[in-house]
């Protein structure tokens, strides 16, 4: 009985250097960053591409919102089969780890979604999902 403990003892020692070993040359989770708008904009891009969504649907302005900043628009029409939710949590995915959050609000009766694309208080793009009652198929 006692060696028993001295055998799950020593494993439980081992596994413990073990773990501090593998710790110390881990090298520490850096997350990828994004330096430029048009970076953001090629994500967005991407997500719009596999949601099924295409150029005819999107339109782009800008709005200034200072002398020294501008933030970029998406206006999207979307059928009203069209899931604003998944398309969200999609690109919220792709966001996340590049430490942008996507706050949205859904504006009511319309079911119209605005996304907000921002880091540390900073909204740095926004896509409106505007339901399209007049095209059913999303053509």
């Amino acid at each position: 009985m006692k060696s028993g403990k001295k055998i799950i003892t020593a494993l439980l020692l081992f596994a413990c250097i073990l773990s501090g070993i593998i710790l110390a040359y881990t090298p520490p989770f850096v997350p990828n960053k994004i330096s430029t708008g048009s970076e953001l904009d090629s994500i967005i891009q991407l997500t719009f591409n596999e949601a099924g969504l295409e150029r005819n649907q999107i339109r782009t302005y800008t709005v200034e919102i200072d002398t020294s900043f501008t933030r970029k628009v998406y206006r999207v029409r979307v059928p009203s089969s069209f899931s604003k939710t998944s398309f969200h949590v999609e690109l919220h995915q792709r966001l996340y780890p590049l430490e942008l959050t996507t706050p949205s609000s859904v504006t009511f009766p319309e079911k119209d979604m605005n996304i907000y694309i921002e880091h540390e208080g900073t909204i740095f793009r926004t896509i409106r999902l505007i339901t399209d009652y007049s095209n059913q198929n999303g053509e």
